[in-house]
């Protein structure tokens, strides 16, 4: 009941939307810089440009510079920075404060001979311990997890979060991670990390698939869930990461805990402040916060968020629409805004095996990107044409923020399988050149 109040009671009315933009962020010569020398240009460039930020702090570490229109956040790589826009009313809007936003970003960057890349990855940083951002918990979640939380450090991903109400959260999860295969095919941008092509046109799905595998903790769900109740049920049984407790001095710290949080609700459930533990609820967002579902409902903001794409080229070739870096951003925002509609698609055109038909595709769009076999004939079009139905109904032209998704499936070619191909015939060198943005 705690989780469900988060979201809006009766008809979803208008959804306002917000973005979670990570980026990578490299020296000249395309390997990871340090985000932390950002900080202060940061500050002082926004305060120039009338967007006074809060610095925050986790102890003596900078961890965000936190505006009105924008915050600037440190992710679990060192080298990874990630711009939070919203809620705002349309996505427009949502794009304008981003490219204040990116505006400050790239001229701090330029200063210190930084790039920022339009880019779902670290392209020659390899993942390791060392390039971990040293916030407490990050170290408790590799010993949780092991090595391959450490994917963690070179990823970007383009979230999106979209209003949604309390009748809304299953149905629009169950569809949403059913078209996470669509997400990937259109938006995968990841296929070359550590200076080698990694198999993969999004080896942030393929590679992060392998974090409690069995659970499907990360990525496309296992299957649907019936009623909220199971939701809430199904993520209780996953293994629980890590809890928060408190030491004898009185400060708190995160220890890594070896079940399921349905077991540490049977062990402290009555009374965890007993025995030093965070509350009941508490203790669930934090094991919740860490389940990485390509569709996740977030109880704490009322949305549904999508987690599916890579970070998004800057430009986009063959695309006259505006705001080329929203197309993941407008993709996530149609799937929900035409939920109902797409369900009843899906249906339409795959029957009952619809699972295990759309987890194949996932997996074959994770590796091949758009060059993998479509569900059914026109699937992905299908998909694309209630997506740009949903957002002209809104009335703010978001639905032309679909451009790239468009030029991208007539050509047959994501950001993924251009940027694989440039790295083939040119190396490196020429991959990061062709995503560092500009002015």
């Amino acid at each position: 009941a705690r989780f469900a109040s988060g979201f809006a009671e009766g008809p979803a009315g208008w959804r306002t939307v917000g973005r979670e933009a990570e980026y990578p962020v490299v020296r000249a010569d395309g390997t990871a810089a340090e985000i932390s020398a950002l900080w202060m240009p940061l500050a002082e460039l926004a305060a120039e440009r009338g967007h006074p930020l809060r610095v925050k702090r986790e102890g003596h570490l900078v961890v965000a510079l936190e505006g009105a229109h924008f915050t600037f956040f440190s992710e679990v790589g060192r080298g990874t920075i990630e711009v939070l826009t919203g809620p705002r009313d349309d996505l427009v809007e949502l794009a304008q404060d981003h490219e204040d936003a990116m505006g400050i970003l790239l001229d701090a960057a330029a200063a210190l001979g930084f790039s920022v890349l339009g880019y779902g990855i670290q392209p020659r940083t390899p993942a390791t311990g060392g390039f971990m951002m040293p916030k407490a918990r990050y170290g408790v979640l590799w010993e949780a997890i092991g090595d391959p939380w450490l994917w963690f450090t070179l990823t970007a991903s383009d979230q999106v979060h979209a209003r949604i109400a309390r009748d809304e959260v299953v149905p629009l999860s169950n569809t949403a991670n059913l078209l996470s295969g669509v997400t990937v095919a259109l938006t995968a941008n990841s296929p070359v990390f550590a200076d080698r092509a990694s198999g993969f046109m999004s080896a942030r799905e393929g590679y992060m698939r392998e974090i409690h595998a069995a659970d499907h903790r990360h990525g496309m769900t296992g299957g649907p869930v019936s009623h909220l109740h199971a939701l809430v049920r199904h993520l209780a049984g996953q293994r629980f990461l890590m809890e928060l407790r408190q030491g004898a001095d009185g400060s708190w710290r995160h220890e890594v805990f070896a079940d399921s949080f349905a077991e540490w609700l049977a062990r402290y459930g009555d009374d965890p402040a007993a025995t030093g533990r965070q509350s009941v609820y508490d203790a669930f967002m934090l094991h919740e916060h860490y389940i990485w579902n390509s569709a996740r409902p977030r109880s704490n903001h009322g949305t549904l968020e999508m987690r599916a794409a890579c970070q998004q080229p800057w430009v986009e070739p063959g695309s006259t629409g505006p705001y080329p870096h929203m197309a993941a951003s407008a993709l996530g925002v149609a799937l929900v805004c035409a939920g109902e509609t797409l369900a009843e698609f899906i249906d339409e055109r795959l029957g009952p095996d619809t699972w295990p038909t759309l987890r194949a595709y996932h997996a074959a769009a994770v590796r091949d990107g758009l060059a993998a076999s479509e569900p059914a004939p026109g699937f992905l079009r299908g998909v694309l044409e209630r997506c740009a139905d949903a957002l002209e109904v809104r009335g703010r032209g978001e639905e032309q923020l679909l451009a790239p998704l468009w030029a991208r499936l007539d050509t047959g070619r994501n950001p993924a399988q251009r940027a694989l191909a440039l790295y083939e015939q040119h190396g490196i060198d020429a991959l990061v050149d062709s995503v560092r943005i500009r002015r």
